[in-house]
């Protein structure tokens, strides 16, 4: 089988400090996020992305189809082998964890992806301190963060803590623990750990001292599209199912797609995938892979708005099976493409031979 791979790759990478801006940068048009950088200097927008030149991979024949004594090939009824232009994203995804306030449904929750070209850690130092909205800016007081092998992810606070404490209303409190904890599962943390210089534990008022917390999240699976204005900084924002009044309890994927796609409508959120996407089959993979196979039914009533909505909605809720990235294949239009969830891709490497 003949593939098409495309591979995509940053051709001019800018950087991030923690007090800076996010920027929003577009890599290509098949790509559904913002692109931003994370780095120990200034935030400055990325130009697009120049693909890797597209070679054709030659798939090795079936031993097992050849001809032989006594079995002879019937060329005429034989399937064309059908060929996919594969687009393979080789930067790695930034958590963007907001909230806003609306006067009748109180504090909402919403998270989202961008895309980075820096290393894990600089990822993981975006991705907090970006979704950080405590007045005092809590997170410029975090000096270091790194995720272990055993899924333990630790936080290191600068020694002024100890000698000049910070504080934060209920309200704060409650949209800053929400943010540790949703990020920190995000990334595939069970547990966090907290430290003020080399002293384990960290006092926050009014929390109490944290210390060894385990990564807590309310039950539920998948995310929704809100229907009211979120104010935020992002252009595609999801609500989880699991801070709803119709949270989806479920382990199966493609169960989860189709209840999302089902789903009649709630008080401020809605379904993020149209009626016009057929699922034909979803799953999550031994390795950690998660596939989805659709296609469009009505390509007249199908836009960029809704693909996003839709391309978004599936990577997060694959976040949530902890997948490592996934894979969208459109039957329709024979196309692949292949996002990076937790797995870790070198942003400058060719893409793989499949």
């Amino acid at each position: 089988m003949n593939k098409k791979i495309m591979a995509f790759v940053p051709t001019l990478p800018f950087l991030l400090t923690m007090a800076c801006d996010t920027q929003e940068g577009e890599n290509t048009t098949d790509e559904p996020v913002e692109t931003t950088e994370a780095s120990d200097e200034d935030l400055e927008p990325d130009e697009d992305p120049e693909p890797v030149e597209e070679e054709t991979v030659n798939a090795t024949p079936d031993e097992d189809n050849a001809e032989t004594p006594g079995h002879e090939v019937d060329e005429a009824n034989e399937e064309e082998p059908v060929e996919h232009d594969e687009h393979y994203f080789t930067e790695n995804i930034v958590l963007n964890h907001d909230q806003f306030f609306d006067e009748e449904y109180g504090l909402i929750f919403v998270m989202t992806i961008t895309a980075s070209a820096s290393d894990l850690d600089h990822r993981l130092l975006a991705s907090f301190t970006l979704s950080d909205r405590t007045q005092n800016n809590i997170t410029e007081y975090m000096t270091n963060i790194e995720l272990d092998e055993d899924d333990v992810i630790h936080f290191t606070f600068s020694d002024d803590l100890s000698t000049a404490p910070i504080s934060m209303a209920s309200t704060e409190s409650r949209g800053f623990m929400e943010m540790l904890h949703a990020v920190s599962d995000g990334f595939g943390a069970e547990q966090m750990n907290f430290y003020t210089g080399d002293e384990p534990g960290v006092m926050i008022d009014p929390l109490a001292e944290m210390e060894e917390v385990p990564v807590e999240l309310e039950e539920g699976i998948g995310y929704y599209r809100p229907t009211i204005s979120s104010d935020s900084e992002y252009e595609n924002v999801f609500i989880p199912s699991r801070v709803t009044d119709d949270p989806i309890i479920s382990e199966d994927f493609g169960e989860v797609l189709l209840e999302l796609q089902t789903f009649e409508g709630g008080a401020y959120y809605e379904s993020p995938i149209s009626d016009v996407v057929e699922l034909h089959d979803a799953w999550i993979e031994d390795d950690g892979k998660a596939q989805l196979h659709y296609s469009i039914t009505d390509e007249s009533e199908w836009d960029e708005e809704q693909q996003q909505a839709f391309e978004y909605a599936v990577f997060l809720t694959a976040l949530d099976f902890n997948a490592t990235n996934a894979r969208l294949v459109d039957e329709g239009n024979q196309e692949i493409l292949d996002f990076p969830l937790l797995e870790d891709r070198d942003p400058h490497a060719n893409q793989p031979e499949h």
